[in-house]
């Protein structure tokens, strides 16, 4: 699948809901399991590393997030190892629009999410 897939709008909204739900746990979710729910909600295509799923965990940081100012959803996607996102999710968060500064972590990212989408 490719963004310009028809069915790309749809995976874009299948995968914000699943990174919500979980970030409302307070919860985050390996690549591997986010290609799993995915799958089940018949997106199969969507493997857990590279290919679309680089430019999949982009777009929906960008998700009714165009300016950038909202933490990013795809802060809780993680190696299944490390339970620390890729490298590549650092050098999106200092790129445009989200310009995140030299003493951001990823971890804070992390904890503005999970308040943000908290369950009360």
């Amino acid at each position: 699948m490719k963004r310009t897939d028809p069915d790309y709008p749809g995976l874009c909204e299948a995968a914000v809901r699943i990174l919500r739900e979980r970030a409302g746990a307070g919860r985050d979710i390996s690549y591997g399991e986010l290609s799993a729910a995915l799958a089940e909600q018949g997106f199969t295509t969507v493997t857990p590393h590279r290919g679309i799923m680089t430019y999949l965990l982009e777009d929906v940081c960008l998700h009714e997030n165009a300016d950038g100012g909202a933490p990013m959803l795809s802060a809780i996607v993680v190696n299944k190892a490390s339970r620390e996102p890729s490298g590549q999710f650092s050098v999106l968060a200092r790129r445009l629009p989200f310009a995140r500064p030299a003493e951001w972590t990823w971890q804070d990212e992390q904890r503005a999410l999970f308040a943000r989408y908290a369950v009360s």
